[in-house]
C-alpha cells in the first residue's frame, strides 16, 4: 500500500456515493429531476426505492445528500476522497 499526500500540489479528487432513497409514484419524478441536475444516475429501480450513483467532489456529494434527505435515505455508502496528482503541463 502506498499513500501520498497531494495537498501541497495540484490534484484531482472525487468521491463515489450509492444512495438508496425511498420513492413512490408521486416522488419518483422529483427524485429523477434531482438526479439529472447532479449528473448522477439511477442504477436500480424498485417499487418503494431507487438506488442512485453519483461521483464528484465532496461539496457536490454533500449537496446531493441534502437534497435527497427529505425523501428518506434508506441506505448510503460513500467512498471518501480518492485522488491523483495532476499531470505536468504540456509545453
Amino acid at each position: 500500500i502506498d499513500v501520498e499526500d497531494f495537498r501541497a500540489g495540484q490534484y484531482v479528487d472525487r468521491e463515489l456515493v450509492l444512495v438508496k432513497v425511498a420513492a413512490n409514484e408521486r416522488t419518483r419524478p422529483e427524485i429523477t429531476k434531482i438526479v439529472d441536475i447532479f449528473r448522477a444516475r439511477i442504477v436500480d429501480l424498485g417499487e418503494d426505492a431507487v438506488i442512485i450513483e453519483a461521483t464528484g467532489d465532496s461539496e457536490k456529494i454533500d449537496a446531493l445528500e441534502n437534497m435527497l434527505t427529505k425523501y428518506g435515505i434508506k441506505e448510503m455508502v460513500r467512498t471518501g476522497k480518492i485522488a491523483l496528482s495532476r499531470s505536468e503541463e504540456i509545453k
